[in-house]
């Protein structure tokens, strides 16, 4: 395979009647996808898309959505997949920043869109994927009608732009990351290897699309292996899940600390039959001992912690066998992958002190970022990607996560690593997520403050958080100040977005958070 086009190309040709997708009462063959994609990529071609010209998708999961990528793949256009959680001024920022010429969109969208198009510099051609709430325009099927099922036979450069995913934003604007066909098959080459998937897999799809997580760290690996892989729907339900993983026989997913909690604490969890279950790859962020402990009791079944980033891909792997003695480290470098943590000289550190974590630019890393040449110099050095994620150094290659650089806490002269008090905090047997924040300290410069969600009908009171901490940290890093909440403000991985929570604080200090 030299580019994403060729991912439906050769496996109509190996398994044509193979089901590849199911999301509900849906289905397609791996035949169905390719002559659906070419079909939409000629269509699209019709309409003057050619190679470098960008193509967005607004829906939630859909099989359309497998259908828009690999079309805009086969015609050379770079895919542009938007946070369908955007309000109407995000949604704007992206498309002016990416400047697609055509928008598909999916039924949940044109009120959002019928605000926000007046607002599109330059104006783009709005394409419904489905006739549901659909007034009049361009729709997926018009599009395709009459179209051939035969090659583009455009010639794609493996090296040009496949998409631009942008980031998260949990600091603030969101970046659009340029992502090359050679470096998103060399990203499920080592995904395949490293996690164990082989050709006979049932694999749920249960991160939303439009980010990594879901479209290239499952779902384009799965079907590159020729896999029968299953959409899950907007949301996550756990009797949605569980029913889908015992009813369709699923062997692996790859589900974000947030989901194995839900799943963990689901009081009908037992109910459900998950043996098929064999593999569980989960990231993002980080979990606790006993959430981890709590879904290994229930799944038996092998798990892989994964670590990266957008602008990196995945760049390391905790295996299976690694989880025994090692759970709470974070991993050791994939197999083409080369990693380094780094002090502020550049140096690389000792195994037990903490640094920076970077990583190769080739062959898994991005082009750079979407019109913004200053931010790509300063995340790019010497073909080396700065990630920003602070990690201590381990024996034998492993590391661990210690924070984000920006989100340390230096009081007075000591650096503190938020991740060892949420640790810490999480394990009190009456919270149920806690994340740590620096606020500001007359005298310290920045103190700690715990922000959690306590366990239901519980009496948790700042004193006895403080308490905990006192018995188990120096005093230091213990927490000066508890925030109570119902729910952490968390992007679509599952990430809490700590600059909402410390915004308040820093407002009136004229810090950026």
């Amino acid at each position: 395979m030299q580019v994403l086009g060729d991912i439906p190309r050769l496996n109509a040709r190996r398994y044509p009647h193979k089901n590849a997708l199911v999301m509900d009462n849906q289905q397609l063959t791996f035949k169905q996808i390719n002559d659906r994609a070419n079909r939409l990529a000629h269509g699209l071609i019709s309409l003057g898309v050619a190679p470098g010209d960008r193509v967005a998708l607004l829906a939630e999961n859909c099989i359309e959505f497998v259908i828009v990528n690999y079309a805009a793949a086969k015609c050379g256009a770079i895919l542009v997949p938007i946070n369908f959680h955007f309000k109407k001024k995000e949604l704007i920022y992206v498309v002016n920043d990416s400047e697609p010429c055509v928008l598909f969109y999916g039924p949940e969208f044109p009120n959002l869109l019928a605000e926000a198009k007046k607002n599109f510099e330059p104006s783009v051609l709005l394409v419904a994927i489905s006739s549901e709430n659909f007034d009049s325009g361009l729709t997926m099927d018009g599009l395709m009608s009459d179209c051939s099922v035969n090659e583009t036979g455009v010639a794609v450069d493996p090296n040009s732009p496949a998409a631009i995913m942008y980031t998260s934003g949990t600091t603030g604007v969101p970046k659009g990351v340029l992502f090359s066909h050679n470096s998103y098959l060399n990203l499920y080459s080592s995904l395949v290897i490293e996690g164990g998937m082989t050709a006979n897999e049932t694999v749920m799809v249960g991160m939303p699309m439009f980010h990594n997580g879901g479209l290239n760290g499952q779902l384009q690996p799965a079907l590159m292996m020729g896999n029968t892989t299953v959409i899950m729907k907007r949301g996550f339900d756990p009797d949605y899940v569980l029913d889908a993983v015992a009813r369709y026989r699923v062997t692996m997913v790859l589900w974000v600390p947030t989901q194995l909690a839900m799943l963990a604490h689901h009081p009908n969890k037992d109910k459900y039959d998950v043996s098929s279950m064999q593999k569980i790859w989960y990231g993002s962020s980080p979990i606790t001992p006993d959430i981890l402990a709590a879904t290994q009791d229930f799944f038996k079944a092998d798990f892989y912690q994964w670590f990266g980033q957008t602008e990196t891909g995945m760049l390391s792997v905790l295996k299976p066998e690694d989880h025994k003695d090692r759970a709470h480290y974070t991993g050791r470098e994939m197999f083409n992958a080369e990693m380094r943590i780094v002090n502020k000289q550049g140096d690389e550190v000792a195994p037990g002190e903490v640094g920076e974590i970077i990583s190769t630019q080739k062959p898994l890393g991005m082009l750079g970022y979407h019109n913004k040449i200053k931010a790509t110099s300063e995340t790019i050095r010497n073909g080396w990607i700065y990630t920003g994620d602070l990690a201590r150094a381990e024996e034998l290659g492993y590391f661990t996560i210690v924070g984000r650089s920006k989100d340390m806490i230096i009081s007075g002269a000591e650096n503190i690593y938020p991740k060892e008090i949420e640790d810490i905090i999480s394990s009190h047997s009456l919270v149920r997520e806690a994340v740590v924040i620096g606020i500001p300290d007359k005298i310290w410069g920045e103190s700690v403050c715990a922000v959690l969600v306590p366990k239901e009908n519980n009496q948790l009171s700042e004193t006895d958080i403080i308490e905990y901490c006192s018995a188990r940290l120096s005093g230091y890093k213990k927490p000066k100040k508890v925030v109570f909440m119902d729910e952490l403000p968390k992007n679509a991985a599952g990430k809490v977005m700590k600059h909402i929570l410390r915004g308040p604080f820093w407002k009136d200090q004229g810090r950026k958070v």
